[in-house]
Order: structure tokens, then C-alpha cells, then sequence
């Protein structure tokens, strides 16, 4: 597969993950700050999954975002009603 074939949401999701993460902290150059080259970028192990698989992962994840937001949103519309409430 090339790069084209990963699904974006997919590759951040992975690319965020404890795994991948471990692999950067391993190769970082930087002490304070994670810094990798090309190189070692290039050496990532990333896990690739069928494209089905991939566009499920990523349905999922976009869908968990969206709820996440909603949440935040309806969290922030309860502060406003308790704030009113306290206000009368």
C-alpha cells in the first residue's frame, strides 16, 4: 500500500497511539522536545489495515469527535442555565 491507500483519520488516530508513540520517544533526538528526521519518520512501524477496516476506524473516530463536540456544547449550554438560574 502507499501512503494514498491510509485513511487519513486512520493515520492519526495511529499516529497518535501509545505504540507509535513509544517508537518516537525512542528515537527522538531532543531531550525536552521530540524532535525526529525524515529518516526516522520514515522508519515509523505503522500498522496498515485493509481499507474497509481503515474507513471503519475512521467512521468511528469522526463520530467520536462529533459526539465529543456535542457534549462540550451541551456541557457549556447547562453552565449558561445554572448560571441564569443563579442570577434570578
Amino acid at each position: 500500500m502507499t501512503s494514498c491507500d491510509i485513511d487519513n483519520y486512520y493515520l492519526a488516530l495511529v499516529l497518535n497511539s501509545l505504540i507509535v508513540k513509544s517508537q518516537t520517544i525512542r528515537e527522538s533526538i531532543g531531550a525536552i522536545i521530540l524532535h525526529l528526521s525524515i529518516e526516522e519518520i520514515k522508519k515509523l512501524q505503522i500498522p496498515i489495515l485493509s481499507k474497509p477496516l481503515q474507513q471503519k476506524i475512521s467512521s468511528l473516530t469522526q463520530e467520536s469527535f462529533k459526539l465529543r463536540q456535542e457534549a462540550k456544547e451541551l456541557i457549556e449550554q447547562a453552565k449558561q442555565k445554572i448560571e441564569e438560574m443563579i442570577e434570578k
